[in-house]
């Protein structure tokens, strides 16, 4: 691996280098490029962020270095396994006390790639240190090489971990600005080959990186190519004719089944994706309301729509649990999506397992989570989900409701659904036949659900070739009780407004953008300032950007938690 560039530091609290760093080039407060690598890896591990946000999003790297630092990061961490076990024979980081982070990327380079150790913007020192010991480094890889009987460098990276072992890439098709026939028309030219086989025979006909398509079984937008196939280069996704969503994801739209020219909302949008799938659905016709607590986030889902060329998007930096549903600009929603906060213990995108990886090779066993906390966080998220579908139901003309969560749980599934269905009872689950009929594998019939009820909602697995996920749909049976809706308002306007925050530490079922992806995105930021900003609606042919209400920056109250990246969107 061949690296170009300079690093410079990124807040926080910098892993501080020796000796006057000036004499390598570097300017004053800039840290040498394995230091600054280092510093990733160390929040990496306190997971303040995805791989993606804290190299390629971080606006204190220049652009310049950016895939310098986010290529040598996923190759460590891909190579920790093995470099860890070499570099623990050899003592190194006793002897020379680099610090473990600088020593694992240190010996990446060293031991893997062609160039050796990074020169440029380098401390001389710490490369000195580490070639003391190339020698005895180079032997203890040849001889676990000779243990494990690796043909090339692939081999020696555990099976979970290596490049191919993911699920199949899915491909939407974005119907605002282009169409299905014209998308497979587009890579048969290419060469592709378009199969169709059966649902028992995709992991045989779809193998990983294999130059073929075939249309889904189960979704009439969505297209499946093998583990391995990369199109973020392609002409069509940086069009927007295509979207690169996970099947799992794809699913949500096709539940809540918003018409044309009708008015829906996604209640936890950000990134976006499920929010310009249903607008996607709607022809460009009627209103979504959009909705996230998270700014920068939001930004992201003006981003992504926007190049999706969505029109009828108002995106709106607020906490859903706190929206009057009984205002009279939310009088005409009917649809509604909701896709809250969770576990993410579904979530397989390549990317997580990596960095998911790397922090249990490094924690201590006490640092790891103990069964107790892990129950008492579902019981958290369960609560503060099952209040998301209540709220929603609270919106008097909304008819129709999808719930999913990327979390393979019962706690945040069928139990979350049977609370719902016990708590009200205007609304009723969907008829399978209209929850995605075709899709064999259904809801499990514990957790207060009948065998009948469980048929109703959807699960998914990785081992059905997609991320793990759950699906169910609410349709509404009677009108609402407008006085009982306003006695329960008036009751949570009481309530602690903490209890509306979703649990720390949450997963998000989205990545923004996809973690494989190289960075695409433009600078358009969403609208901010001292009060809040309205972007205007324009009436011309150009396809408008979402607009924006964000509201002041400064805090008031008790500080939000951060959340954890993830990508499951994809």
């Amino acid at each position: 691996m061949s690296y170009n560039g300079r690093g410079k530091t990124h807040g926080g609290k910098p892993e501080r280098s020796g000796g006057q760093v000036s004499r390598t080039g570097l300017k004053e407060g800039e840290l040498p490029f394995y230091k600054q690598a280092a510093n990733i890896l160390a929040r990496l591990e306190r997971r303040e962020g995805s791989i993606k946000n804290l190299t390629i999003g971080n606006d204190d790297i220049k652009d310049e270095d950016k895939r310098t630092i986010y290529a040598l990061i996923c190759q460590t961490l891909k190579f920790a396994p093995v470099l860890t076990r070499v570099l623990d024979a050899n003592k190194v980081m006793k002897k020379e006390k680099l610090g473990r982070r600088a020593e694992l990327l240190m010996a990446n380079d060293m031991l893997l790639s062609s160039q050796g150790l990074r020169r440029k913007d380098a401390d001389p020192k710490m490369n000195k240190a580490m070639s003391r010991h190339e020698s005895s480094l180079k032997r203890e890889l040849n001889r676990i090489r000779q243990e494990v009987r690796a043909r090339n460098d692939e081999d020696l990276v555990p099976l979970h971990l290596r490049d191919g072992a993911s699920t199949f890439r899915y491909v939407r098709v974005n119907n605002l600005v282009s169409n299905m026939d014209k998308v497979l028309e587009h890579f048969y030219k290419e060469g592709y080959e378009i199969v169709t086989p059966s649902r028992d025979e995709l992991h045989d006909v779809l193998q990983v990186r294999a130059r073929k398509l075939m249309r889904d079984l189960d979704l009439d937008d969505v297209l499946v190519f093998p583990p391995g196939t990369d199109l973020h280069a392609h002409r069509l996704f940086v069009t927007g004719a295509i979207i690169l969503q996970d099947k799992a994801s794809c699913m949500p739209a096709h539940v809540v089944q918003p018409t044309r020219g009708s008015t829906a909302l996604d209640a936890c949008a950000a990134p976006g994706n499920k929010t310009s799938h249903m607008v996607s659905m709607m022809g460009n016709e009627g209103k979504v309301f959009a909705f996230d607590m998270d700014r920068f986030r939001l930004n992201t889902l003006v981003k992504l729509t926007d190049k999706a060329q969505c029109k009828i998007i108002e995106a709106k930096c607020a906490n859903f649990l706190e929206l009057d549903p009984l205002d009279p600009e939310y009088a005409s929603v009917e649809f509604a999506l909701l896709d809250p906060s969770c576990s993410g213990s579904g979530i397989v995108n390549r990317m997580d397992v990596l960095v998911d990886s790397y922090i249990a090779l490094s924690q201590d066993a006490d640092q790891v989570a103990k069964p107790e906390t892990d129950k008492a966080r579902l019981a958290s998220l369960a609560e503060f989900q099952t209040s998301i579908v209540l709220h929603a139901m609270r919106f008097p003309n909304i008819k129709r409701i999808s719930y999913s969560t990327c979390s393979v749980h019962e706690e945040e599934n069928e139990a979350v659904v049977a609370r719902v269905l016990a708590a009200q009872s205007e609304f009723a689950l969907a008829p399978r036949d209209q929850v995605i009929p075709s899709w064999p594998r259904r809801g499990l019939k514990s957790s207060g659900l009948t065998e009948e009820q469980a048929a109703c909602v959807v699960r998914t697995l990785p081992e059905d070739g997609t991320n793990g996920f759950f699906v169910a749909g609410f349709v509404r049976q009677t009108p609402a009780d407008l006085n009982r809706i306003r006695e329960e308002l008036k009751a949570l306007a009481n309530t602690d407004k903490s209890a509306m925050l979703p649990p720390k530490d949450d997963a998000e079922a989205e990545a923004a953008p996809d973690m494989d992806a190289p960075y695409r995105g433009n600078k358009r930021k969403a609208a901010g300032g001292a009060k809040p900003v309205k972007k205007e609606k324009r009436h011309d042919k150009k396809p408008k950007p979402a607009s924006v209400v964000v509201p002041s920056t400064k805090s008031k109250g008790k500080k939000r938690p951060k959340r954890k990246e993830s990508v499951a969107d994809s």
